[in-house]
This record gives structure tokens, sequence and C-alpha cells, in this order.
């Protein structure tokens, strides 16, 4: 039973190492979008404890613990998930206005996207954005140029 194990946790990392390798900007995988934004970072220590994510510590409602949830783990209608089920799906987000063509993923949801009420989230929620990135403000409630995966998976930890 113990060979099993090992092998079954060698093949469960290995895994999360072949989803390092792949930039969820540039595809469209779960699992390496997931484990770039979102997942916990696993410890080479294998007796140490699994550390669950800060929100499921937070006094939230069950409604906003499972919104956060199904965000994190792309049950959501953004259309970066919708295309990966639709043959001829657009990646292309569809709130922002302009000419631009942007990926309307979460972190794009989260960080860029122009739409009215988007911003207006944000403004209401600024003090969360402030400590990770300098370019928020009031006036501008939404970033201008891309940030790297660890300070998107800081931010949404």
């Amino acid at each position: 039973m113990q060979e099993f194990t090992a092998d079954l946790k060698h093949r469960m990392r290995g895994v999360w190492r072949d989803a390092e390798l792949v930039d969820p900007n540039t595809h469209n995988n779960k699992l390496a979008t997931y484990h770039s934004w979102f997942a916990i970072p696993s410890s080479r220590n294998e007796r140490m404890p699994i550390i669950v994510p800060r929100y499921l510590h937070l006094d939230l409602s069950k409604h906003v613990m499972r919104n956060i949830s199904k965000f994190r783990l792309r049950v959501h209608t953004l259309k970066d998930e919708a295309a990966a089920w639709l043959e001829d799906g657009s990646c292309v987000c569809d709130q922002c206005p302009g000419e631009d063509e942007h990926v309307q993923n979460e972190v794009h949801a989260l960080l860029f996207c122009q739409d009215h009420r988007v911003c207006e989230l944000r403004k209401h929620f600024f003090f969360l954005f402030t400590p990770f990135f300098e370019d928020f403000s009031a006036a501008q409630p939404f970033l201008l140029q891309q940030v790297n995966n660890q300070l998107v998976h800081d931010f949404l930890s």
C-alpha cells in the first residue's frame, strides 16, 4: 500500500509540474490557469499541513463563499471559459469599450476590463487593490499594462 501511495503522490505532483510549464496568458488550459493564479504552493515536506486559502477563514456568507470558490475553480461565464465548451466560441471581452480585443479571463475581469460596471466595483473595493497595484486610482480603476503571474497569484490569495 505504501508503494501505491508513493506512486500516486509522484504522479499527482507530475501533473502540477507539467502545469507549471504552461503560461495561462497564452494557453486556455484550466489546470495551468488554476496552478498559476489560484493554487496554494505545495510543500516539499509531505508532513506539512495543507494551507487552505485565506477566504475560507473569513466571515463570509455562504453565497459569497460559493461565488469565490466557483471563480477560483473556473466555474463561471467569462468568455475564456465559455469558449472551451463552444466550438466557435470567442474569448474576446464583449464588455470593454473600444477596438482593442482582450481575452476575457479572470485576470482581465479583475484588473483590466474597462466596463463601467466593473470599474465601479473596483472603486468600491479600492482598498483591496492598492497594496498590490500602485497604478490603481479612483480616476483610473483598471490597469493598462500586464502584470506577472506571481503578482496575480499574491493578489488572489
